[in-house]
């Protein structure tokens, strides 16, 4: 794993460049953010971004290029949006791997305010916990008959958001209270200065993410 203060600025610089970047800027932003993945082994998961991120592009093409109705086009531009935004989502999830001891003195580091770096380091954790949430709540759905994997129920959309979409909806405001508690509980708001039993020093394999950084900066350039 590259040092984690690398990785936040380099979320930092992937999220600046989406406002500013093309088409095919924002293109060669993702092929970097997933390449920053393989290089600190996440194999997997640079993987099912690569596919889900290729899934938009053939959505977006299709779109484009054989279908024409008004409908489409507001959600061609969905899909627009979420291809600038993926890229930064794609360096985020290699963050949410982190340990959270390790990421918040990392952060700690960079001498981040303690709200800022409290309401970042929530946000990081919320998702993936978020998604086994919504993991559990599917299954207990799929045992009760009301799974939306089951077509047969496509046809009761009503029933569908009631057993499994406002559970999610009410774990999420839990999920929120519990981590922030979480990380006041560590101690992450005390006025004291804090240790960590993490190593948080630059090694010389983090002259690739400098790379990959300088790589991102390209991009304002491609057209």
């Amino acid at each position: 794993m590259f040092d984690v203060r690398l990785q936040f600025g380099l979320l930092l610089i992937c999220g600046c460049l989406t406002i500013f970047v093309t088409e095919a800027g924002s293109l060669a932003l993702a092929a970097i953010a997933i390449f920053l993945l393989l290089c600190q082994k996440q194999y997997r998961l640079g993987f099912n971004w690569l596919l889900i991120y290729s899934a938009f592009v053939l959505g977006r093409y299709l779109i484009t290029n054989y279908l024409s109705d008004t409908f489409l086009n507001v959600f061609l531009l969905m899909l627009l949006i979420t291809l600038k935004i993926l890229p930064t989502i794609i360096i985020a999830s290699g963050l949410a791997k982190i340990p959270s001891g390790k990421l918040i003195a990392s952060l700690q580091k960079l001498k981040i305010p303690q709200s800022i770096l409290l309401t970042f380091t929530v946000a990081l954790r919320f998702f993936p916990i978020l998604r086994t949430e919504s993991k559990i709540i599917g299954e207990n759905a799929k045992i009760r008959g009301i799974s939306f994997k089951q077509p047969k129920n496509w046809l009761h959309p009503l029933q569908m958001f009631e057993y499994a979409i406002i559970p999610l909806l009410m774990r999420t405001i839990r999920l929120a209270d519990d981590l922030s508690a979480s990380a006041t509980t560590r101690g992450i708001d005390a006025p004291c200065k804090k240790t960590s039993h993490y190593e948080i020093t630059f090694r010389p394999k983090d002259a690739i993410g400098i790379v990959v950084g300088l790589s991102m900066l390209s991009t304002l350039w491609i057209t």
